[in-house]
């Protein structure tokens, strides 16, 4: 394999876009959960601040398509939302 054949130092390594969508119904799931406002208090220590980490995680970890990137970005919004309005509440208190 020649040098221009290789993947960018930021993709290698990176894991098949086929083991990414089970991670992702899991996140949506506790995503919707946590930003519905009705979570258990286990869940309400683990903030949007944990879940967008995970997200993240998810997407530096594996080569993705482009569902899979779309379904990241609506949960980074929906996560980005939680904590504005979180952020909201803390001020007007």
């Amino acid at each position: 394999m020649n040098g221009t054949n290789k993947p960018p130092p930021a993709q290698r390594g990176r894991r098949p876009a086929n083991l990414v969508d089970s991670q992702l119904a899991h996140l949506e799931s506790m995503v919707q959960h946590v930003t519905r406002g009705d979570a258990v208090s286990v869940l309400v220590t683990l903030d949007h601040e944990y879940w967008e980490k995970r997200v993240r995680v998810l997407e530096e970890t594996h080569e993705l398509i482009a569902s899979q990137r779309k379904r990241i970005i609506k949960l980074l919004d929906q996560l980005g939302s939680e904590a504005q309005m979180k952020q909201r509440r803390r001020t007007a208190a």
